[in-house]
């Protein structure tokens, strides 16, 4: 039996994101991240997860929103697509062609996500 839209974007938002998503309705956008984005748009041919991994993050980081950058910075940060090293590069890469206030937003995010998994990490 085919995977359903919603079957194929709750495992991929699991796998890349460590997200679990809902089975049934919920709300009209967490549907729609759900189903569209993750069930047809991320699971799409000709790129593979690391390029849209990239491509979501210059996307997000360009909106200059602190708190969809911080979530999509630990989602990056936890799907091993890419390294810290990398994204910190990026930060430096993006303040050239989108300006330093909106790389910042990134920068402090990373910050955050950082010491958050250094203290997931740390011995209890």
């Amino acid at each position: 039996m085919e995977e359903s839209r919603s079957e194929r974007g709750r495992r991929l938002a699991m796998e890349i994101a460590g997200v679990p998503m809902a089975e049934g309705s919920t709300t009209p956008m967490a549907d729609a991240a759900r189903d569209f984005v993750f069930g047809e748009v991320w699971n799409r041919p000709g790129l593979d997860r690391r390029s849209r991994l990239w491509i979501t993050l210059a996307c997000v980081v360009a909106t200059g929103a602190p708190v969809p950058v911080k979530i999509y910075a630990g989602i990056a940060a936890k799907s091993g697509l890419v390294t810290m090293e990398e994204m910190r590069e990026f930060v430096l890469h993006f303040a050239m062609y989108q300006g330093f206030p909106k790389s910042t937003v990134m920068e402090m995010a990373l910050n955050e996500v950082e010491a958050e998994l250094a203290a997931q990490a740390a011995p209890k």
